[in-house]
């Protein structure tokens, strides 16, 4: 009988030992899922927490999100963010773990996520300017829904004290910074800015160069007859050479549109308007000159003989004028020469057109793209005998404005270099603005993390095969 007893406590602890087992087993199977649940969490967590540190000067001034640093800063920061996600007990100070789960291994790559690289470059712009279409959208439906009821005043008003504030704080010595051999000061501009700092330049996205002089607009002397034969043929060869060189393209287009919204021109600034190198930057995204003046001189180049071109082919278009032009190379009694003199009469024609066009672009004012004959503002007698103009006033709002007219150039222009261009004026500014080691290719937009978590078991010894999956491997991908 008493052997009996013994051999049923020997069963019973048997089955105990074999239920605790099966217990502590399934506790830490059990245990292993809900860690690597904990684990995934920390990794996010340390991973958004680490973008979180973006360039917040680049994003307010040109709402680009980029993290400035590289593969070890990151790795540095998402290690040091896992330590600290251990709670700690608001009355004591002792740590309560819940999961002893540690970083044993990681890995950083961010190939491909450099903000200076163009796919990326681009994929920010597209994010966006979709915000500032939906923004702009809701704006709209707001003005609508408001009716008479206006708001604006306050806002105004909101403003105009966060802008005196801006501008009290940005008083003093810091609002120099030392750009290389010159110091860039905004309450100091040259007439003429002309980068110079070999170490800025070098660094640049597009590696710009300068140009040789060009004389712009005064090549074209409308009181010799060659040059005004010169005038014609360049005129037309640029518009030939415009449209062939216009392309579309959703990217294109929002490029321009992102110059529009972020860069200044020799017109207008845009609200967000601070202190910038060059005062036309529109310009240089288009030119890509290394001065500022020659920028403006070459794109008033340009808009000259296009609006020559546009003007001569209203000329030919129009019996009226085109008799006019036939009627005074008649006069002159050249003979053979007749039809090349006309050609000279009406290139002059269209230049003194397209002289007028300009003043009233760099006016503020808007001239048709295709003129019709009431937007006319010359006359052929005006143009030899150099009495007054004759002035229109554009009606109907069919005109563009001066910053409409570069955009149609920018379209001409290729994509890759509007985007270069682009970086150009960001990087500069920001060295001139912030610090002087502002580079973009030291900014990426995301990263490609690979960790390795351990895990303490409850039971280590305890049915092995099943629970030796201390070591959690996660892999992802993080960007804004």
């Amino acid at each position: 009988m008493k052997n009996n007893k013994g051999a049923v406590s020997v069963l019973l602890l048997l089955i105990l030992a074999v239920m605790i087992t099966v217990i502590g087993a399934a506790g830490d199977v059990c245990s292993l899922a809900v860690a690597k649940a904990y684990a995934q969490r920390m990794n996010y967590m340390a991973c958004k927490s680490v973008l979180a540190e973006y360039n917040s000067y680049l994003f307010e001034d040109y709402g680009l999100l980029g993290f400035e640093g590289g593969k070890d800063e990151i790795k540095d920061l998402v290690k040091n963010y896992n330590s600290m996600m251990k709670r700690v007990d608001d009355s004591s100070d002792e740590e309560i773990v819940f999961f002893d789960v540690m970083v044993q291994d990681l890995s950083i790559n961010c190939t491909g996520r450099n903000l200076c690289e163009k796919s990326v470059f681009m994929e920010q712009i597209r994010e966006l300017m979709k915000l500032k279409a939906i923004e702009t959208g809701a704006e709209k439906l707001i003005d609508v829904i408001q009716g008479d009821m206006d708001i604006g005043d306050e806002v105004n008003k909101a403003k105009a004290g966060y802008d005196q504030q801006q501008e009290a704080e940005g008083n003093g010595d810091n609002n120099k910074v030392e750009i290389g051999e010159k110091i860039y000061d905004p309450e100091e501009k040259d007439s003429d800015r002309i980068l110079r700092s070999r170490m800025v330049i070098e660094a640049l996205p597009s590696n710009a160069e300068e140009t040789g002089d060009d004389k712009g607009i005064e090549k074209y002397d409308l009181g010799e007859e060659e040059a005004l034969m010169k005038l014609g043929e360049d005129s037309s060869g640029f518009l030939k050479k415009f449209y062939g060189s216009v392309s579309a393209g959703t990217d294109k287009f929002l490029l321009i549109d992102y110059a529009d919204e972020f860069f200044k021109n020799a017109v207008k600034e845009p609200e967000r308007y601070k202190d910038t190198f060059f005062d036309n930057e529109m310009e240089y995204i288009l030119k890509g000159n290394l001065s500022d003046n020659k920028n403006l001189s070459l794109v008033k180049k340009d808009l000259f003989l296009l609006r020559t071109a546009l003007n001569l082919a209203h000329i030919y278009s129009d019996p009226a004028k085109t008799q006019i032009v036939l009627e005074a190379a008649a006069s002159t009694g050249s003979g053979p020469y007749g039809a090349a003199l006309q050609f000279v009469f009406a290139a002059a024609w269209a230049g003194v057109e397209a002289k007028e066009d300009m003043e009233r672009l760099f006016a503020g004012g808007e001239v048709p793209f295709i003129k019709e004959k009431q937007d006319w503002k010359t006359d052929i007698e005006s143009v030899f005998s150099g009495t007054e103009m004759i002035s229109v006033d554009y009606a109907g709002g069919r005109g563009l404005d001066y910053t409409e007219y570069l955009k149609l150039l920018l379209i001409a222009s290729g994509k890759e270099k509007l985007m270069e261009r682009i970086m150009d004026l960001i990087q500069i500014n920001m060295k001139g603005r912030y610090d002087i080691r502002f580079d973009l290719r030291n900014h990426i937009t995301g990263f490609e993390v690979s960790a390795d978590y351990e895990r303490k078991a409850f039971l280590p010894e305890v049915l092995p095969g099943i629970v030796e999956e201390d070591l959690m491997h996660i892999e992802e991908v993080f960007s804004y």
